[in-house]
């Protein structure tokens, strides 16, 4: 048995469609593939593009089973579910774990710099399979995680390979890609606004400042249009505020290329306008560029 385990305690589009995907083409391929998918996806998989007959809540991994890891690759998260020796393999595309992974698992580990997971899912099931054989529900799936990985394309991280992945993924969806994306964030958008509450404390991210003595809770929301969020100061700052102490919420509007990041105290505000050349505009700290949460946690880092 092979399994696909969520590991962590959220599932975005990226890690629920490569997922799915990846077990739908084990098993085709004749090789016996389960998933784990415990928790109810975030905002970023509007129920249209849920697939329920894949979200297996139960995971029994035996001495005999091997785990492929979807983007992710923290070791210390990976090891709550699965021991080195059982990883068949890690794809994941955020840097920061290749030489740990490599000196354990050598080349079943796969982090590269790119805009999605999804990305390599699709690549790798056009080389081992054939892509008649993939669903246009699961190539919707696929084309919403890249669309919404690369913020529309937007974002630093995202490569040709992502553009061409998703211009097939919208043939193989019986679509186009303009007409899926208005569907997309228009959806997800409505996802958002019907259930802020719900959306916000599902994307959210411990992270601790540089120094390693603070933490905060990061939550990330990705809209289309910020006309309808960006008056609801008082809402996102209680809902956050029974969630924790110190956080920081970073609202990404893909139409005006702009962050707006709402903070839990002056001190945040202050490192983060520095780190992020922000600047303070009816409550909000907002951004002339677009950044997804791993890149602002990257220039952290750095």
């Amino acid at each position: 048995m092979i399994w696909l385990p969520v590991v962590g305690t959220y599932a975005d589009i990226d890690v629920y469609a490569s997922i799915i995907a990846y077990a739908d083409l084990l098993n085709q391929r004749g090789k016996t593939a389960k998933t784990y998918i415990p928790v109810t996806p975030n905002y970023s998989v509007p129920d249209e593009l849920r697939l329920p007959e894949w979200e297996n809540a139960i995971f029994n991994l035996q001495p005999n089973d091997e785990a492929i890891i979807l983007d992710i690759s923290n070791p210390e998260a990976i090891a709550k579910f699965v021991p080195d020796h059982q990883i068949l393999e890690i794809i994941d595309h955020p840097p920061g774990y290749e030489k740990y992974w490599q000196t354990r698992i050598g080349d079943k580990a796969v982090i590269e710099k790119i805009g999605a997971v999804a990305t390599s899912i699709f690549e790798w099931w056009g080389e081992c399979w054939d892509y008649d054989k993939m669903s246009p529900e699961i190539a919707k799936l696929l084309l919403g995680a890249i669309l919404d990985n690369t913020l529309n394309f937007n974002a630093d991280i995202t490569t040709e390979r992502d553009h061409q992945a998703a211009s097939k993924l919208a043939k193989i969806a019986k679509t186009t890609l303009e007409d899926f994306t208005n569907w997309y964030f228009s959806a997800v958008s409505q996802t958002i606004l019907s259930d802020l509450r719900n959306a916000l404390i599902k994307d959210c991210k411990q992270v601790t400042m540089p120094a390693g003595q603070e933490t905060f809770t990061f939550a990330q929301l990705t809209i289309w249009d910020s006309a309808k969020i960006i008056n609801q100061i008082n809402e996102i700052t209680q809902i956050m505020d029974n969630n924790g102490q110190n956080w920081l919420v970073s609202i990404i509007c893909i139409s005006e290329k702009r962050n707006y990041i709402l903070v839990s105290s002056p001190k945040i505000a202050t490192y983060f306008t520095k780190l992020l050349n922000l600047r303070s505009q009816k409550g909000w700290l907002i951004s002339d560029q677009l950044y997804l949460r791993k890149e602002i946690i990257a220039k952290m880092l750095q």
